[in-house]
């Protein structure tokens, strides 16, 4: 069985710098999306509306379009892929829990530049993953007009 490492750098050098960019963006944007603190005594917390709410979309289909788009170049390191998204995904609840915890203004803060974030970040995933995504996207579609 060939080393992680191996299997990362093969990673890296099917999917293109640009994806490797954007999984660092989404990894700062899941952070900020993670240190929201809990609402302080007598704060009422509404539901995420406009451009919040399109924000945590974005968030939530970043990984996904950058899991499609690895899985789709054929780099063929199946583990390394789940283990640098999983690792941004988990890595980034962690370090927000943690911001959360220990400062809850800067927490706020964060949060706040979430949504800012959240854009370009989003942006640049689609930037870089259309094509193979829509590719996979064809492919599976194919199979079941047929």
């Amino acid at each position: 069985m060939a080393r992680i490492s191996t299997l990362v750098d093969q990673l890296l050098t099917q999917v293109g710098d640009l994806w490797f960019l954007a999984l660092i963006g989404s990894f700062f944007v899941m952070i900020c999306e993670a240190a929201k603190p809990k609402p302080a005594d007598g704060e009422r917390q509404a539901a995420p509306q406009g451009l919040a709410l399109l924000a945590m979309i974005m968030s939530l289909l970043t990984p996904l379009l950058l899991f499609l788009h690895a899985f789709a170049t054929g780099s063929g390191a199946l583990i390394a892929i789940m283990a640098a998204i999983g690792t941004v995904i988990i890595g980034s609840a962690i370090i927000g829990g943690l911001i959360k915890t220990v400062s809850p203004q800067v927490g706020r803060t964060l949060s706040s530049a979430a949504p800012v974030l959240a854009a370009p970040v989003f942006a640049l995933t689609v930037y870089v993953t259309w094509a193979s995504v829509a590719d996979l996207a064809n492919f599976v579609v194919g199979m079941f007009v047929r």
